[in-house]
């Protein structure tokens, strides 16, 4: 139904600058309690350790939440000011000129038309027409833009918009613009900010870009793990269209990562990056473990991985993570002239690249911990090349409470540079079986992977013992050239019970001497060290011949 020029001017406006310093005072009250909250739970030195930090964590957000809702609020008052200023303004007009023209005989319409009887004033009832028809026009108008706004603003505060998502600082933006924003934070604004969203714009933010939100660091491991099933299932609806094409194996591998309710806390399926939890992080977990694996891993190792982290979950009663999140050479040592150097494990590129990911992991990971389980402990375990990530990534300073060096490459890719893990107790060990090819780049790749962890200082070596019986009920000695990765494949073996005490929080066995390591200096096989890499020595001694003795590795 249409507005009438008399109902324009019957407005009663007088309650709305009273509605204005209502919602200021409102908007003010709210900052007050976030920022009181926030000095309450900071006044008290003696309340110290995780419990605090978890609160801490909570009652920020909360303040965020109202700082929130008290920018919007405070928005709101300053439309209601705006409206009244503008319709007042106009109302008056339209009261004092149609109170006027009536008076002079004139006749003004519901609709702003002026008309008289009298011949002679038409060209002034026309005139005013126009008048008071464009100042009426306007003043509907704005009403309604105005009834917009507030109904927004009040849209905003209960969650009820899905077309817009409010910052912490005000700032109103669509769900896509809103989340290209919280990558433009930092991840202890971003964790503050998501926080603070509602359920209706968090699931706007996730439906808008769940690639991006996965992969986000600074939002909660479960929200991640939502938006990476979205990005699954957007995959593998793709994927059974181009089957046709390219067969059955994307597809494949995509529904085998959506059975059984797996976990990705990331997911890059386009470079082949993952990480993925098995078991949960729960206010009871008091261990979590990480598992970085070495050369050769992709995204096709995504089932075999976890099949080892399931075995380490069970034996150890604590949640671990596969950390694959990083590029990872593909090969050992390589034709020069056909790969490039920094694609192979005989270089550090890699390493140097993935730590700093590593590392903020880390912190994402304490996060999640201080939030959802305040006082867990943290294992970071790196095999292989994944020693020397984990290694370069405690360089810059990694924080977990202990660490596993298995079968590494080394103890870090920068140069004279010392471990600077945070934790002040952390406990650090290494797990070489004796043989292990590993033992190779030990030696002769300190200048590229870090040196040996076996006898870093600080560093307790763990007993590698012996397999699993086998079907004579024999059980052999964990060592030689099929070592390095023999016991990530055999949950029964001493190792891989070793790995899952350290996990645990017991203290695995010392190493026991059974039979020699691969002496120093001694020279790399190159035929025939089947696990390590089936290296031609052509391939071996073009190699060599570019970067001399560094690319005699073979682990």
């Amino acid at each position: 139904m249409s507005l009438t020029v008399d109902e324009v001017i019957g407005w009663d406006l007088t309650g709305l600058p009273a509605a204005a310093a209502s919602l200021t005072v409102l908007a003010d009250q709210l900052l007050d309690a976030g920022r009181a909250a926030v000095n309450s739970a900071s006044s008290d030195p003696e309340w110290r350790g995780v419990t605090k930090d978890a609160a801490l964590t909570r009652i920020t957000a909360v303040r965020t939440s109202l700082g929130r809702t008290s920018h919007t609020v405070d928005d709101a008052a300053t439309a209601v000011k705006t409206a009244f200023t503008q319709l007042s303004d106009m109302q008056g007009w339209l009261r004092g000129t149609v109170v006027g023209l009536r008076a002079e005989g004139y006749v003004v319409a519901g609709d702003g038309t002026v008309t008289h009887s009298d011949a002679d004033h038409r060209a002034r009832a026309l005139d005013a027409t126009e008048q008071v028809q464009t100042v009426f026009d306007r003043a509907v108008a704005l009403d309604g833009t105005r009834a917009a706004s507030l109904t927004g603003r009040a849209a905003q505060l209960t969650g009820t918009d899905k077309s817009t998502v409010v910052l912490p600082d005000g700032a109103a933006l669509s769900p896509t613009d809103a989340v290209a924003a919280l990558a433009r934070m930092s991840e202890a604004e971003r964790r503050t900010a998501w926080e603070s969203f509602s359920d209706s714009e968090r699931d706007e933010m996730l439906k808008s870009r769940p690639a991006v939100i996965g992969n986000m660091n600074g939002v909660p491991f479960q929200t991640r793990i939502v938006a990476n099933e979205m990005t699954l299932r957007a995959a593998l609806r793709a994927a059974e269209t181009r089957r046709w094409i390219d067969g059955e194996d994307d597809a494949k591998r995509l529904r085998s990562m959506l059975a059984d309710g797996r976990k990705f806390i990331s997911l890059d399926l386009p470079n082949g990056r993952f990480a993925e939890l098995i078991g949960e992080i729960t206010p009871a977990t008091t261990n979590v473990g990480v598992f970085v694996p070495g050369t050769g891993t992709a995204i096709d190792d995504v089932d075999s991985l976890r099949t080892k982290a399931q075995s380490l979950n069970k034996q150890s009663g604590a949640p671990i993570i596969v950390w694959a999140d990083a590029v990872f050479p593909q090969m050992i040592v390589g034709d020069p002239r056909k790969v490039s150097l920094d694609r192979m494990a005989a270089s550090n590129e890699l390493a140097v690249a993935d730590a700093p990911r590593l590392v903020a992991f880390g912190r994402e990971l304490d996060a999640e911990i201080a939030t959802t389980a305040p006082g867990a402990k943290t294992t970071v375990i790196g095999h292989s090349y994944g020693g020397s990530i984990v290694g370069s990534a405690e360089q810059l300073g990694l924080r977990a409470d202990r660490v596993v060096y298995a079968s590494s490459a080394g103890t870090g890719a920068f140069d004279h540079t010392p471990w600077s893990n945070p934790q002040d107790d952390v406990k650090r060990y290494s797990l070489t079986p004796p043989g292990d090819p590993i033992q190779y780049v030990q030696d002769a790749g300190r200048a590229v992977h870090g040196g040996d962890p076996d006898t870093m200082p600080g560093v307790t070596r763990i007993d590698s013992g012996y397999l699993s019986a086998d079907e004579d009920g024999t059980r052999r000695l964990l060592q030689g050239l099929d070592s390095h990765g023999a016991y990530l494949d055999d949950p029964g073996s001493d190792a891989f019970h070793a790995l899952s005490d350290v996990i645990a929080g017991r203290e695995p066995a010392p190493y026991v001497h059974r039979t020699d390591d691969v002496a120093p200096g001694t020279e790399i096989p190159l035929r025939g060290v089947g696990a390590v890499g089936e290296i031609a020595e052509d391939v071996a001694d073009g190699v060599k011949g570019i970067v001399g003795g560094l690319l005699r590795l073979a682990g």
